[in-house]
């Protein structure tokens, strides 16, 4: 299991319009090898701070995704405003770990 933790940062005033982008992504990622879930969170104590939390069968799989074409795509949908008003605060990956309880 390999696990990409995006740790986002958003003007308060846009934490919804993007969780509204996160709704309606265009589902690229789905359809690569190895990609197992997406989910995205936000602080109840500070709308600002928006995790994107990916699960993938290996750290492999993830990096192809991520030299994908899909990727670049999926990303150039943004809107420029909201895409500006979005900071990557840290990448966080868990290294491959095995599920041995559910």
């Amino acid at each position: 299991m390999y696990v990409s933790v995006s740790r986002l940062s958003v003007e308060p005033s846009r934490s919804d319009e993007l969780v509204a982008a996160f709704q309606v992504r265009a589902g690229l990622v789905e359809s690569h090898e190895g990609f197992i879930d997406l989910q995205v969170w936000r602080s109840d104590r500070d709308p600002a701070e928006v995790l994107m939390v990916s699960r993938w069968t290996d750290r492999d799989a993830f990096k192809a995704y991520m030299r994908s074409d899909d990727h670049k795509t999926s990303h150039a949908r943004i809107p420029a405003e909201l895409a500006e008003a979005i900071t990557l605060e840290r990448l966080e990956q868990m290294h491959t770990y095995d599920v041995v309880a559910q």
